[in-house]
């Protein structure tokens, strides 16, 4: 039997005016407690604590829906076993309203300080590619706290005996999911060590570009071709990393081919030209530049050019070895010097 005793009109009608006020009412007292906590924050200058005011709005009104109906079924007649059952699912809903107000929780802290942080220094771009991750190990903990409470509010007798087995069949589960394991600690190895950053410009193996994101199993990169390539974090380990963010000035480094007759003169004249307009630039570090007559090639008289940019920067980079380039072939065209290309001289014999 559900109910102990006789269903009376007044019990239907006080069952009905409790739910009913208490969904009426939700808005205004959800309003009211963020009003009180709103003022707190001002008073105490709490800046982040603006953000539980967003996070626990929507599980204040399920926490006050979720009592509305409780206390209107309590006030019935109740089998005490049923009465048992029902503060059970209560106290339960309780539990997932908390734990859904901690998950938005952690996730508006973590949007909040990639926003914050996103055009900081190398310290807060740490932080920013150190808290997604610890905000993702942080819910898991949560979720596996709120599952292991509702178990024990329901009195899961089980439960002991499958952690039990669970703690059995987690060293078979490890050595069948090694590479995982070996994910997990390069991730590990990667923010201890610092060897790059979100938003840093990285080469591991044949993929090169700007690292997206940090997880703990890969690491999402986003090449000049705007692909995505998702690299397990394994590979960090074992293979050379450049890290091309880290360094301040970009080398470019090419061979100018003049054509054979090219008299002395013209050579050496040319080699000076390009050696002075690179000590002049404005955007060439002081005494990086090279300019030598280095061989004979199979086509061409070889002179070698090398020089740093003052800036790490790849659309800046491109932008000063474009203007660098032009002049190179400004100084050609003015000592009347030809570029050579690949090209083959057949002699007939009479």
């Amino acid at each position: 039997m559900i109910l102990t005793g006789n269903l009376e009109a007044s019990t239907i009608v006080k069952s009905f005016f409790i739910i009913v006020a208490l969904l009426m009412f939700r808005s205004l007292i959800t309003k009211s407690i963020i009003k009180i906590i709103r003022k707190l924050t001002e008073r105490y200058k709490l800046s982040y604590a603006v953000l539980i005011i967003d996070s626990i709005e929507k599980p204040l009104l399920n926490l006050i829906t979720y009592t509305a109906v409780y206390l209107g079924i309590i006030v019935f007649p109740i089998n005490p076993s049923i009465y048992v059952f029902i503060s059970r699912l209560y106290r339960a809903m309780l539990i997932i309203t908390v734990t859904q107000g901690l998950l938005r929780l952690i996730t508006s802290y973590s949007e909040a300080l990639n926003s914050n942080y996103i055009n900081e220094k190398s310290s807060s771009q740490m932080v920013k590619t150190v808290f997604p991750v610890l905000s993702k190990l942080i819910k898991t903990v949560v979720v596996i706290l709120a599952v292991v409470a509702i178990a024990v509010e329901f009195d899961f007798k089980q439960l002991s005996s499958i952690l039990a087995g669970l703690g059995i069949g987690g060293a078979a589960l490890a050595l069948a999911s090694q590479d995982l394991i070996k994910n997990f600690f390069g991730g590990f190895v990667i923010l201890t060590d610092k060897s790059f950053s979100v938003g840093d410009w990285i080469r591991v193996d044949s993929f090169e570009g700007t690292v997206e994101e940090l997880g703990l199993r890969s690491t999402k990169i986003r090449t000049i071709g705007k692909e995505l390539v998702i690299v397990p974090n394994s590979r960090f380990a074992d293979r050379e990393v450049i890290n091309y963010s880290n360094r301040e000035n970009r080398r470019a480094s090419f061979t100018l081919g003049a054509v054979y007759g090219t008299p002395e003169e013209k050579m050496k004249t040319a080699i000076e030209r390009i050696k002075s307009m690179l000590d002049s630039h404005s955007r060439v570090t002081g005494d990086s530049s090279l300019v030598k007559f280095t061989g004979f090639g199979p086509s061409s008289l070889d002179i070698t050019v090398q020089y740093l940019t003052n800036t790490a920067n790849y659309a800046e980079f491109m932008d000063i070895t474009n203007d660098v380039n032009f002049k190179i072939m400004e100084i050609f065209t003015e000592e009347n010097i030809e570029f050579a290309f690949p090209s083959m001289s057949v002699y007939m014999s009479k």
